[in-house]
């Protein structure tokens, strides 16, 4: 029992109600309003996540326990026009993993006097998850990232205003499963239509994550004050978290000698024959000539395009381009969460009535991994509403963010990016973000409820619903330099939708 709650603590799953990779908000109540909360105290777990000064509104020990459940809808189109690509061109929908559909938060806040208040909260904070397996064009994509967070907290209050400070342990999981090996054990190709997906495992043996824990240290601290008895400001800063997740992916078969990897497979595994022929050879052109001629291309294009590929690939052997793209070669990713500020506040319109407005700031292009990726800073733009009956509440919220993964139309895929010290075409990072990264969702729509059972136990529910969101990225994989007027642009487009809605229930009890 013990390891299964662990696990759910870990699963922030599948993209749920995302701004980038991270949850708008932990608790119920601040997804019900939009994932607001930086002036506005709610419950222990949010106020943590955050503002940790809020847990100064505390009267009584509390403890909080949520849980989520939600459902996305991935899907993703390919069109990849490499005439030596076996991947060929189609649409998936990303399979639904069961395991990472829940994530809970959980927390407990004491008063220690009339001025601090210490808490203690573990929540799910961000995640992502998509399975294409045996979608071929997706490359059979398989991508899981859970993080959590343990929180020990401290707010102290002077007058009307009130400070927290905590340090945070990150914990972090992540795989990536593909088509990485184009050969058996026996050093045979794969028939077409049979290479199988990589099989690295999830926290015990689950779809959670990878099949370790990567801790990371950081901070987080926050103000809160109360202006007049209506209007309450807030602000607050998370630092960022370093996770280094150990053999990832062969990242080497996303740059130029991926494309050897392509023309292995384009001549049947030829090339395993000659593992000391240059590249830049003659011979290898020629091989490359012959089997597109006997694909149908007339024999100029097919000579313009053997040419044009090469000049994308490394000038070095087959047999090292082959051994790099080694599936058992793996390398270790980064992904550093980054660090956000945030400013809030919210009114009381009347003693039934409070709105709430968040701004937040989320530095994606400037941390390690995300930035290497060209994701993008992300402003965050949250409102809230709640209305106070004599047992009921009502709530309701609207949440903005730009998308950190950009349309791009045009691009040259043939450019390299360093990714850490291993050099990748952006047509492979566009692939890899739109399929196995796909942080797109932009706009959320939130509403709740609430019900007092008691003066010391209250109950929540929430709803959060994300409309379609699509983002594509297109371009050519044909070098800057290269001009024949015979020769069509070995075009490539991604495209992903997503459109989701979770569901969130949580209890609050004080005593």
């Amino acid at each position: 029992m013990l390891k299964k709650t662990f696990l759910l603590s870990l699963a922030a799953s599948a993209l749920l109600a995302t701004n980038g990779v991270n949850l708008i908000g932990t608790s119920t109540v601040s997804r019900s309003m939009g994932g607001t909360g930086v002036a506005f105290f709610t419950h222990a777990a949010d106020a943590m996540h955050k503002n940790v000064a809020l847990i100064g509104d505390v009267k009584k020990d509390e403890f909080q326990f949520d849980m989520t459940y939600f459902k996305a809808t991935l899907s993703n189109s390919v069109v990849d026009g490499n005439p030596i690509s076996t991947a060929g061109n189609g649409s998936a929908s990303s399979q639904n993993m069961l395991d990472t559909n829940f994530i809970p938060s959980m927390a407990y806040v004491s008063r220690v006097d009339d001025k601090m208040v210490f808490g203690m909260a573990m929540i799910g904070a961000a995640g992502m998850a998509a399975n294409y397996k045996g979608d071929y064009p997706q490359r059979q994509l398989k991508s899981s990232m859970m993080l959590m967070k343990i929180i020990p907290a401290i707010s102290y209050r002077q007058g009307n205003v009130t400070f927290g400070v905590a340090p945070v342990l990150g914990l972090g999981s992540m795989s990536l499963n593909y088509d990485e090996a184009y050969r058996d054990v026996n050093g045979n190709m794969y028939p077409t239509g049979t290479k199988p997906q990589s099989n690295r495992k999830g926290l015990f043996g689950t779809n959670i994550g990878g099949d370790t824990l990567v801790p990371a240290l950081g901070f987080t601290a926050g103000i809160d004050i109360k202006v007049t008895e209506k209007l309450r400001i807030g602000a607050s800063y998370n630092s960022s978290l370093k996770y280094t997740y150990s053999d990832v992916a062969n990242f080497s078969q996303f740059g130029p000698n991926g494309m050897v990897y392509m023309a292995d497979e384009f001549l049947g595994g030829t090339l395993k024959n000659t593992p000391n022929q240059s590249i830049q050879g003659g011979s290898l052109q020629s091989d490359l000539s012959t089997k597109l001629q006997a694909s149908g291309v007339s024999q100029s294009v097919a000579d313009a395009t053997s040419s044009a590929l090469l000049s994308l690939m490394p000038d070095s052997t087959i047999g090292a381009a082959i051994d790099a793209t080694n599936p058992a070669n793996l390398d270790d990713l980064t992904l550093e969460q980054p660090f956000e500020i945030a400013l809030g506040f919210s009114y009381d319109v009347t003693k039934k009535m409070t709105f709430t407005a968040d701004y937040r700031y989320i530095a994606w292009g400037q941390s390690e991994g995300y930035g290497d990726f060209g994701w993008e800073n992300q402003h965050v733009f949250a409102l809230g509403m709640q209305y106070k009956a004599k047992h009921f509440i009502v709530r309701a919220g609207y949440n903005y963010a730009n998308s950190p993964i950009k349309d791009a139309t045009g691009e040259f895929g043939s450019l390299l990016t360093n990714v850490q010290g291993h050099y990748v075409f952006d047509q492979a990072l566009s692939m890899l973000n739109l399929v196995g990264f796909p942080a797109i969702s932009t706009t959320h729509f939130t509403a709740g409820l609430g019900y007092a059972f008691s003066k010391d136990m209250d109950f929540d529910f929430a709803i959060v619903f994300s409309p379609e969101s699509t983002v594509s990225r297109s371009g050519t994989l044909l070098p800057l330099d290269f001009v024949y007027s015979g020769l069509s642009a070995f075009d490539y487009n991604y495209e992903t939708k997503m459109q989701q809605l979770s569901l969130s229930g949580g209890i609050n009890y004080r005593f």
